[in-house]
């Protein structure tokens, strides 16, 4: 773990930026992060990064080059004085779950190949930034709300358990509630904002704009936590990616005949890699899989 400044970061005037600038940044630098995230498999370390709130474009394109989730922003408008911070990047590899722990003592379990990054102390308002998976455990504050931040949807925290996936390859965004209150909307539409209670589901469908509420089952969302694979009504092709990430595998679809396949399946004692790929067979009439070191080819 180690403090780097980014070159120049201190001689940029943040004030001369408006807010539909740093949006625009925002959303440029997201769109080239999850090409650079699709085209290699990546593990970080934990860094650390000092950033002032004012310079956010800059720094969000400084980081760009050295982490898979490196485009936030952090403006606090009730602060009228530039205050630098310094935040902490926490990454999992493939195959890899992690806890940590942040400075309000809330509790934060990360899934495989899932980023993190939030500051080492918060002020008045707690935000964190989150691509890939997690389980958060808040410490309930009225005086500090917490929120989480992802590439499309924003969730505030009123002291509660919930799970938040947000897959830079996945289609949707989505958080569970297990207890507690949460609210969530679409980045930039709070008038859209959705108060959950437990068991809920919140999901925002990327390709269409629309998010929905459906009732869930809170211990599937967060089954994954001590092991376990739950999936309804996966595709396909997203089983077969929280498979490679669990894993740290490969797998190859070599047929477009499964691609319209819909998986129903829980996997709660620790299956092998080849148990589970056995199973999927079983579920999939005519699916057979080959298995070449850490390559699986589907056929």
């Amino acid at each position: 773990m180690k403090t780097q400044k980014f070159p120049g970061w201190d001689r940029i005037d943040g004030s001369a930026v408006t807010e539909e600038e740093i949006d625009a940044a925002f959303q440029a630098v997201m769109a080239r992060s999850r090409k650079i995230e699709v085209s290699r498999t990546w593990h970080r370390p934990q860094q650390r990064r000092p950033w002032g709130r004012w310079i956010v474009v800059a720094a969000a394109v400084a980081t760009l080059l050295a982490v898979p989730y490196a485009a936030w922003r952090y403006v606090q408008d009730h602060e009228p004085d530039p205050v630098a911070l310094t935040y902490t990047q926490f990454s999992t590899s493939r195959g890899e779950i992690a806890e940590v722990v942040l400075p309000d003592q809330s509790k934060v379990v990360l899934n495989a190949e899932s980023v993190l990054i939030y500051p080492e102390q918060f002020g008045a308002e707690r935000s964190v930034y989150l691509s890939g998976e997690a389980i958060f455990d808040v410490t309930a504050s009225e005086e500090h709300p917490f929120y989480v931040r992802t590439a499309d949807v924003t969730v505030k925290v009123h002291g509660t358990r919930f799970n938040v996936s947000a897959w830079f390859d996945e289609d949707a965004v989505s958080t569970t509630l297990c207890r507690g209150v949460i609210t969530a909307w679409p980045n930039g539409a709070e008038g859209q904002a959705v108060t959950l209670v437990p068991n809920q589901n919140y999901t925002y469908d990327r390709a269409t704009g629309t998010a929905a509420v459906t009732q869930a089952n809170a211990l599937e969302a967060v089954a994954w936590e001590s092991g376990e694979l739950c999936f309804r009504s996966a595709s396909i092709h997203s089983l077969i990616r929280q498979v490679e990430r669990r894993y740290d595998v490969s797998i190859f679809l070599t047929s477009s005949k499964y691609d319209q396949a819909l998986i129903t399946a829980k996997f709660i004692h620790g299956e092998t890699l080849d148990e589970l790929m056995d199973a999927v067979c079983m579920i999939v009439p005519g699916m057979t899989y080959v298995r070449d070191g850490n390559a699986i080819y589907l056929k």
